[in-house]
């Protein structure tokens, strides 16, 4: 049975982070964990999430300095390059998407009626593309077995042949 992931909700929208959860919770097993700003998410980071939702622009009245999602992707990516992170934001600046992609956000998803599918399309493509990576890596780690079996039966082949067990070489050599 396969381990439920991970999934951090990052919005200072109380509302839109628990309709995006119980959407979530509808459609996929996951365990979800909101945040209303990018700081407690970084702090949470230890926990292990496989996804992030990250909203682009969040305000934070105790600090009207906070970083905005860029800048907190930046920072989650230095920590742990291998997290999926996915902006779900209200700017819709090409520029802000491009900048996101750029710094490693797997995608980027402006808030609208059809959000909540696109990102539901989004996790579903993400966990095909790890599906094709673990596949991936059992393919090459068995070609590599069978070149070293292959190569094992030449050697012998070889051995046998000087001791003079093998009288004549199979056809193939």
């Amino acid at each position: 049975m396969a381990s439920v992931k991970k999934i951090f909700l990052v919005d200072d929208d109380a509302v839109n982070n628990e309709m995006l959860k119980m959407h979530l919770q509808k459609k996929f097993n996951l365990e979800i964990i909101t945040f209303s700003n990018g700081e407690d998410c970084i702090r949470n980071l230890s926990s292990n999430p496989d996804y992030i939702v990250l909203d682009y622009r969040m305000s934070n009245s105790d600090n009207p300095d906070a970083a905005d999602g860029l800048e907190i992707l930046k920072r989650i990516k230095q920590i742990n390059p291998d997290i999926y992170i996915i902006f779900l934001s209200g700017q819709e600046k090409i520029e802000v998407a491009v900048d996101t992609i750029k710094y490693g956000a797997y995608d980027y998803i402006v808030k609208n009626q059809s959000s909540f599918l696109r990102l539901e399309n989004c996790l579903t493509n993400i966990s095909k593309h790890q599906a094709l990576v673990r596949q991936a890596k059992a393919y090459k780690f068995s070609t590599f077995l069978l070149g070293g079996v292959i190569v094992g039966i030449i050697v012998l082949a070889i051995v046998l042949k000087a001791l003079g067990i093998a009288v004549e070489w199979p056809e193939w050599m």
